[in-house]
């Protein structure tokens, strides 16, 4: 499975930075959450929608950075083609849409927290499979066979980030569980 694994950017440091929510558990996050320069920079996959929906199916609350935003109904929010919201109504976090060129740039990015620790063990597995189905099926995404999806994953007791970018099948996607579990398990 091709998986390298580096550090990230302390993620709750950088949503306060943001002006954003700090995900616990399970969250969408913009491909470029650490360098984009605000919130209206956010850059999204093009598959996050239909992520988010599958999640929903199972009873997964996505808790990414712009909770305003309700990427499947169209209340309040001018879309385009991808069903992205091109704006969110002031008051509300302010998110610039990813087009269809833009999300091909950057990689699915899924945060996993530790607070998922405290709930069943198959959650993980089912979060990753659901992202496995859209990655593999959905026509909004590009090959199954050549998927870019970062796994940004909170390392227990404050000790920063990891980022696993996997390049690879989306059909092997779930078993980045093992890799999740093995960071939160300290190795």
């Amino acid at each position: 499975m091709p998986v390298h694994s580096k550090d990230f950017v302390d993620l709750a440091t950088r949503a306060r930075e943001l002006g954003c929510r700090v995900p616990v558990r399970v969250a969408i996050l913009p491909g470029n959450f650490s360098t984009a320069a605000n919130t209206g920079e956010f850059c999204y996959h093009a598959a996050t929608p239909h992520v988010r929906s599958a999640w929903r199916s199972v009873g997964f609350e996505d808790e990414g950075p712009d909770p305003a935003r309700d990427m499947t109904s169209s209340a309040g929010h001018d879309r385009n083609s991808s069903g992205i919201p091109d704006r969110v109504p002031s008051g509300g976090i302010v998110s610039q849409a990813a087009t269809n060129n833009e999300s091909a740039k950057v990689p699915l990015v899924v945060f996993f927290g530790v607070g998922l620790l405290g709930g069943p063990e198959w959650c993980l597995t089912v979060a990753l499979g659901m992202i496995s189905r859209v990655l593999a099926l959905d026509p909004c995404c590009a090959s199954p066979r050549e998927v870019r999806f970062d796994a940004i994953v909170e390392r227990p007791g404050g000790n920063g980030y990891a980022c696993l970018e996997y390049r690879g099948d989306a059909y092997e996607l779930v078993a980045l569980a093992r890799e999740v579990r093995g960071i939160w398990a300290g190795k």
